[in-house]
């Protein structure tokens, strides 16, 4: 049992159209405090996600897509223990492995995350090493144990990110602080990418507004951006458009018009924020 180390660490997941088998796999963490953001019409209401759930859990939503920045920067504004486990819904991990985490976490003052070792394959199991952890400039956001206190210090997610991206920004600000991030090399985990929502022709079309999006406000962020990088995308992603419809490549054609979509609305947030394109 870790009954010690459960009580002092919370698991937070956002939900987005999640197929029924990732909402099941939540009861992987029925002995620690669970909280949960809901903002799709699937599994709507907390009765209907307490029929899958064989636990207690706090649940927070909103009918409105609010993006994982802000729906993760609500949840950590109401974890009341000294750790919460940031985590996707189509990760699976053990509690045996967060208490390694927490181990981790406890041998350095100046450790903010720590993450394991993320595979894509089934049958991982943890084993021992004689190097506890490794120190790292970036760790998988998909599953990372926070320190609360120094998390909410720093700041979480930037929600001008929507999407993709938040987590590159937020490690940089990491990288930038007195804090470092780890990764336990004896904690396995398991992330089957991109399954933590249902496809569909409107999440593809979200995920590459988002991630086109972000990549051009993170690039502006850190000074990375340029004008004649933007243009040139701007004008292959419309060209391709035409292309791929033309040959009738309907799913290429649709990830153009996303990227597409993207630039535009980088731009008009720096012209709604009076922000310099040069």
């Amino acid at each position: 049992m870790l009954k010690n180390t459960e009580e002092d660490i919370s698991i937070i997941i956002t939900l987005y159209k999640t197929p029924i088998e990732n909402i099941q796999l939540l009861n992987q963490y029925k002995n620690f405090k669970v909280l949960i953001f809901n903002q799709s019409e699937e599994y709507d209401s907390k009765k209907r996600l307490n029929d899958i759930l064989k636990f207690n859990f706090e649940y927070f939503s909103s009918k409105k897509n609010l993006g994982n920045s802000k729906s993760s920067n609500i949840l950590l504004s109401k974890v009341k223990t000294k750790y919460c486990l940031f985590t996707q819904p189509d990760v699976t991990i053990n509690g045996q492995t967060i208490k390694k985490l927490v181990n981790c976490m406890k041998l350095r003052d100046d450790i903010i995350f720590a993450g394991p070792i993320i595979k894509s394959d089934e049958g991982i199991s943890d084993k021992d090493t004689k190097q506890n952890y490794m120190k790292k400039e970036y760790l998988d956001a998909s599953c990372m144990l926070c320190d609360v206190k120094k998390t909410r210090e720093i700041g979480f997610f930037d929600e001008n990110f929507f999407l993709y991206w938040n987590d590159e920004d937020l490690m940089a600000r990491v990288n930038k602080s007195n804090y470092i991030m780890i990764q336990s090399l004896d904690s396995f985990a398991i992330h089957k990418s991109s399954q933590s929502s249902k496809n569909s022709f409107k999440i593809d079309l979200i995920r590459g507004v988002s991630f086109k999006y972000g990549e051009f406000l993170y690039d502006y962020k850190y000074k990375k951006f340029r004008l004649i990088k933007l243009l040139r995308q701007f004008t292959q992603n419309l060209f391709f458009i035409l292309i791929n419809f033309l040959f009738l490549r309907f799913k290429e054609a649709l990830k153009n018009i996303s990227y597409l979509i993207g630039i535009v609305i980088f731009v008009k947030f720096i012209i709604l924020n009076r922000k310099p394109l040069l």
